[in-house]
């Protein structure tokens, strides 16, 4: 009898220990999390508020040039162009900034249904032709028929469009784009190929993160960030693949049933 209640006060004490050892881990494991969260947050407030106040100070320079009533119409009409961009491009960053902050408080949600990708890409690609033009670059679309995603319309669209964006905004005037579509082994793969001149190796590891650019082109470095975000909530995933003269990003998605 003795020593069964021995054996038990000894299990009471050691079950107390452990008990107390996994909470001290969990609450230690919490404090690095919630430390973590806070330095992110005040990197995330930190590059936004840069972001923004770019093209802020730009539009107050312009309407500062616009008031003054001597300004003849060619050059009026050129600081408004100016403007024109600026306000597009808080627009962008603004609707940008807030579907990355709904994807990191998990918030965003997502309707998820049968999509057919060559209908649902050539509807965005025809977004595109005025930018295009524009860019002197040419869209070919080369769309396998009866590929359908299970996954969320709107969403798909956004990571669609902002692949063909990243094509357009980031590689040399006259570049050939490439888009297409396939189903193997329940997954669909939609690839968007540029023969640009293709992204620093050592850029790569990189480039789905937030706020990162590889060259100086005009962006927030969020676009990647944001598709490489919402094709995981879709169970799927997006990947790069680049060389001198091609990139190829692909999206791979769950095939509908």
């Amino acid at each position: 009898m003795r020593g069964i209640l021995i054996a038990g006060l000894l299990a009471l004490v050691g079950g107390y220990l452990v008990a107390r050892w996994l909470s001290a881990r969990a609450l230690n494991g919490m404090q690095r999390e919630l430390a973590q969260l806070e330095r992110a947050r005040k990197r995330f407030i930190a590059t936004a508020s840069h972001e923004l106040r770019t093209p802020v100070f730009s539009l107050g320079g312009f309407v500062e040039l616009l008031e003054d009533e001597e300004l003849d119409a060619p050059t009026r009409r050129r600081f408004l162009g100016h403007v024109s961009e600026q306000v597009e491009r808080l627009r962008k960053l603004s609707v940008d900034l807030l579907d990355l902050s709904r994807l990191e408080s998990g918030t965003l949600e997502l309707r998820p249904e049968q999509v057919d990708l060559a209908e649902l890409t050539r509807s965005v690609s025809a977004e595109f032709e005025v930018s295009l033009s524009h860019h002197d670059s040419r869209l070919e679309l080369l769309l396998a028929p009866r590929v359908e995603a299970a996954c969320d319309p709107v969403r798909l669209a956004q990571i669609v469009r902002i692949l063909i964006d990243n094509a357009v905004t980031h590689t040399p005037a006259g570049t050939a784009i490439v888009v297409t579509t396939a189903r193997e082994d329940g997954r669909v793969r939609l690839a968007v190929r540029d023969d640009g001149e293709g992204i620093d190796p050592a850029a790569v590891p990189r480039i789905f993160e937030p706020f990162y650019t590889a060259d100086d082109a005009q962006g927030s470095g969020l676009g990647l960030a944001i598709a490489s975000e919402l094709a995981e909530r879709m169970d799927g995933r997006l990947k790069v693949e680049t060389a001198p003269g091609a990139t190829v990003f692909t999206l791979e998605l769950p095939a509908a049933a």
